[in-house]
C-alpha cells in the first residue's frame, strides 16, 4: 500500500474513459474498479491495470455490498447517469459520502424531478406522466392536458436520445404507438425559444459542487445551435450570458437542488432555458458531464475531474464561483442529419487541425457505419475540442466545424450529402 485513500469508482461502458479517471487519481488516490466485467469487453483489461476491479455479474446486491466493504474503500463516485443509483446504494450501505438513494432516483427520473420542482414552485413546463395502456381516452385526456406543441421524451433518457417532437393529436398517435412502454416516457410541453441571440442555443447550464451545505457555482455553460429535434451540436465554457443574469441563475440552480436532493452533497448539472416567460428548467443531473470536466479545466485551469474525486473521499471543496477564465473552451459534435442511414465518406478534418486553437478531433463513425438521430450524442461522428480567445472567434470556430464537407451519408433513397 501507498498510503493514499482508496476510490471507488462505479463504472460502465458508457462512463468517462478510463484513463481520463485515472490520469486525475494519479497523484491522489488509489482506484477500486465496480463493474460488469463482461459487458466492458476489451476496458475490463485496462481497468485492471489501473486498480483492482469488483465484477458485479452474478452477484446480489447483499454480495456485492459484502465485497466492497472488504476492500475498504475511503470513498465512491461514478460518471454516468445510470450508474449513480449503484453509487448511492453502495455508499448508504457503506457508510460513505454521497447521495442518498432517493436523491439518485429523483435524479435519474425525470417525471420525479418535475413532480418535485413544481411542487417547489419552481418554473418548469406544463407536462403529464403517460399510463401504460393507450386508447382514445388515454390520448383525449393527453391532448386536454397540454397544448401543442409537445416533447415526448424518456423519463429516464440520456444524451439526448429518442426525445420526439409532437405538433398535434396524429403525431402524438404516432409517437405514443412505436413506444414499448409509455409509462416511461414524459409529455410536456415545448418551451418557446425567446430568441434574444440566433448566435447560440436559448439554454445553459449551471455546473455545482454542494459541500457539506455549501454550495459552489462554478460557471454557465453555453450550448451551440440545437440539431432538429432535439440535439446538442456542442458546447462551451463560460456560455454567453449577460453578467446580470449569473445570479439569477446560481439562484435559481440552487433552489433546484435543494428541491431535488435537499441539499445532500454531490456534484450537479442544472440545464435552463431561456423562454419568452423568463428561465425555466430543463433538468437536473447528478454528475459531472462528460464534457465538463475537459471544458471548465481548458477555459479556467479548475480540475474538476480532480475536485469530484476529492470531493467524495470526504475533503470540503468549495470554489468561488464563477470561476474566473482567460479563454472560452469548446466542443463541438458533429451529429448526423436526421434522413442519414449511414456515413458514406469522411475526409478534411486535416483542415481544422491546420485552425489556431483547435486541440483535439476525435472521430467515433467509420465509413458504412449506421446512423440514427433517435440515439441523440452517441451517434455523434466527430467532436472537435478546442479554445477561443472571445465569441467572436468563438463563432468563426463553430461555422468551421459546421461547415458541410468533412462528412457525407448514406440515405434510404441510396443517395448521398454532405453535413
Amino acid at each position: 500500500m501507498d498510503g493514499k485513500p482508496l476510490l471507488a469508482v462505479v463504472y460502465s461502458p458508457r462512463s468517462k474513459q478510463w484513463w481520463e479517471i485515472a490520469e486525475a487519481a494519479t497523484d491522489l488516490c488509489r482506484l477500486l474498479w465496480i463493474a460488469d466485467e463482461a459487458g466492458l469487453g476489451p476496458t475490463a483489461r485496462g481497468l485492471r491495470k489501473l486498480g483492482k476491479v469488483v465484477d458485479t455479474a452474478g452477484r446480489t446486491t447483499e454480495e456485492l455490498v459484502a465485497t466492497v466493504r472488504a476492500e475498504r474503500p475511503d470513498g465512491i463516485t461514478s460518471y454516468f447517469d445510470d450508474d449513480l443509483q449503484q453509487q448511492a446504494l453502495l455508499a448508504s450501505a457503506l457508510g460513505l459520502p454521497g447521495l442518498s438513494v432517493d436523491a439518485a432516483t429523483r435524479l435519474n427520473d425525470k417525471l420525479l424531478q418535475r413532480q418535485v420542482l413544481e411542487s417547489a414552485g419552481l418554473p418548469v413546463p406544463r407536462f403529464t406522466a403517460i399510463e401504460d395502456v393507450i386508447d382514445s381516452v388515454e390520448i383525449d385526456r393527453l391532448c386536454e392536458t397540454l397544448d401543442f406543441p409537445m416533447v415526448l421524451k424518456p423519463r429516464g433518457g440520456t444524451a439526448s436520445r429518442d426525445i420526439l417532437p409532437v405538433a398535434d393529436r396524429n403525431d402524438l398517435v404516432v409517437a405514443l404507438k412505436d413506444v414499448e412502454r409509455p409509462a416511461d416516457m414524459l409529455l410536456e410541453e415545448l418551451m418557446a425559444d425567446a430568441a434574444h441571440n440566433e448566435q447560440w442555443a436559448d439554454l445553459v447550464c449551471v455546473e455545482t459542487i454542494v459541500s457539506r451545505g455549501t454550495f459552489s457555482h462554478l460557471g454557465v455553460m453555453g450550448f451551440f445551435p440545437i440539431a432538429p429535434p432535439f440535439r446538442l451540436t456542442g458546447l462551451f465554457f463560460p456560455a454567453a450570458v449577460p453578467e446580470s443574469d449569473i445570479p439569477e441563475l446560481f439562484e435559481l440552480t440552487t433552489e433546484t437542488i435543494q428541491a431535488v436532493c435537499a441539499e445532500e452533497t454531490g456534484f450537479f448539472r442544472t440545464e435552463l432555458k431561456r423562454t419568452p416567460g423568463g428561465w425555466k428548467i430543463v433538468e437536473i443531473n447528478g454528475r459531472p458531464s462528460g464534457s465538463t470536466p475537459a471544458l471548465v479545466q481548458l477555459a479556467s485551469g479548475v480540475p474538476v475531474l480532480q475536485l469530484s474525486m476529492r470531493h467524495a473521499l470526504g475533503e470540503h471543496v468549495v470554489v468561488e464561483g464563477p470561476v474566473p477564465c482567460d479563454r472560452i473552451a469548446y466542443r463541438y459534435i458533429g451529429e448526423p442529419p436526421m434522413t442519414a442511414l449511414r456515413v458514406g465518406t469522411i475526409s478534411r478534418l486535416t483542415e481544422l487541425r491546420e485552425r489556431a486553437g483547435v486541440l483535439e478531433i476525435d472521430v467515433f463513425k467509420k465509413i458504412g457505419d449506421p446512423v440514427d438521430w433517435r440515439n441523440g450524442s452517441l451517434d455523434r461522428v466527430f467532436q472537435v475540442t478546442g479554445t477561443a480567445a472571445d465569441y467572436v472567434e468563438l463563432a468563426e470556430h463553430y461555422h468551421a466545424c459546421s461547415a458541410d464537407s468533412f462528412v457525407t451519408y448514406e440515405y434510404q433513397q441510396n443517395n448521398s450529402s454532405s453535413a
